[in-house]
């Protein structure tokens, strides 16, 4: 049973999955009060793979008292054949939980909903979800109009602010006042971040196509699964109208039960070439019955740039994060990007809004 629960979830990542990451979402949430014991936490967890077996084999629960090394790990360290595809940690002072899991197994609402169930709270969201929309064309069209697309003329990407021989992704996260904004407002605070620092490196920015994680289903009563879709938004380098984009554009098309050994060594080999510019994932405005304080996530850092940018607001504490690729950023130029970021973000919020 472990061993198809990772075949599944390898499977999910899919023909479009970049080879060279390790699919690992992460979800820390900051406590309001005690964290619970590691061994409380394994028990929910246990009886949660009971009924949920995708999730693969039990994990044990680690200590993190020194966070940021153990996110560093949960976030690099391959989800191998029979291993759990979930990851938890647990740290005392300041009282914080830490989820990981394999994109093939939980989208980001998939890992709202394993909070909830381990902290034994009732957890939501916002989000409404896009429902059963399906993909505008078939799958094996949007693959090859991907490969020429990655041939001969890629996506824009934001700079890396360095190049060393290194592994691994880099993460911040920042606290704002709760902010009142979609999926739109969102991107394009990022395209605006994106320009902004490319323009500060001494770099035009053309091309930018924006990734943008979508949950197929309302965050309502989330469970621990995953059902989601992207979108490919075309931006182009002039100021889009990302909400009349996301209206008319289809999501991309799922992906095939299977993918060939030629097709996987065609996405390794071009795989600082496809994807989009930046990805963009918002858990919207989730309640956890006063339990959070505040919820950082960080989805998967793929694509072109190798940065995704994340959002989840709880209570009157809107986090935003960046994760970026270690090879192409140390953690100043995250913090000095996600900076750029925040910024935009407020851009986009009205005064009235």
């Amino acid at each position: 049973m472990t061993r198809l629960a990772s075949d599944h979830a390898h499977r999910v990542v899919g023909l479009y999955g970049d080879p060279t990451v390790s699919w690992s979402i992460l979800l820390e949430a900051d406590l309001a009060a005690a964290a619970p014991e590691p061994e409380k936490l394994r028990a929910r967890l246990a009886a949660a793979i009971q009924q949920y077996p995708h999730l693969g084999a039990v994990p044990g629960i680690e200590r993190a008292d020194d966070l940021p090394a153990v996110r560093d790990r949960f976030a690099a360290q391959p989800y191998e054949r029979t291993e759990p595809l979930v990851r938890v940690a647990v740290r005392a002072d300041p009282a914080t939980v830490l989820v990981a899991a394999h994109h093939g197994a939980l989208d980001g609402l998939g890992l709202l909903a394993l909070l909830g169930i381990l902290l034994d709270v009732p957890v939501s969201s916002a989000a409404t979800g896009i429902g059963a929309r399906g993909g505008g064309k078939p799958f094996l069209v949007s693959a090859v109009q991907r490969l020429a697309e990655a041939l001969f003329a890629p996506p824009g990407r934001i700079v890396p602010d360095r190049a060393v021989p290194s592994t691994g992704d880099v993460f911040a996260a920042r606290d704002e006042p709760r902010l009142r904004l979609g999926a739109p407002g969102f991107v394009t605070a990022a395209a605006r971040a994106t320009e902004r620092w490319n323009r500060a490196h001494g770099a035009r920015t053309a091309r930018v196509v924006a990734a943008l994680g979508a949950s197929r289903r309302s965050g309502a009563a989330p469970e621990p699964v995953h059902d989601s879709a992207f979108f490919r938004l075309p931006l182009g380098s002039r100021a889009a109208d990302v909400a009349a984009l996301l209206r008319t554009q289809p999501p991309e098309p799922d992906f095939p039960a299977r993918s060939s050994r030629v097709a996987r060594l065609g996405t390794r080999l071009l795989a600082g070439r496809l994807g989009s510019t930046f990805l963009v994932s918002n858990l919207g405005l989730v309640s956890t019955a006063d339990t959070v304080r505040a919820l950082a996530f960080y989805p998967a850092a793929s694509g072109r740039s190798g940065v995704a940018f994340g959002a989840a607001t709880t209570g009157g504490t809107t986090t935003v994060t960046v994760r970026a690729r270690r090879r192409d950023f140390d953690a100043p130029a995250a913090v000095r990007l996600l900076a750029e970021f925040a910024d935009a973000v407020r851009d986009q919020v009205s005064p009235t809004s």
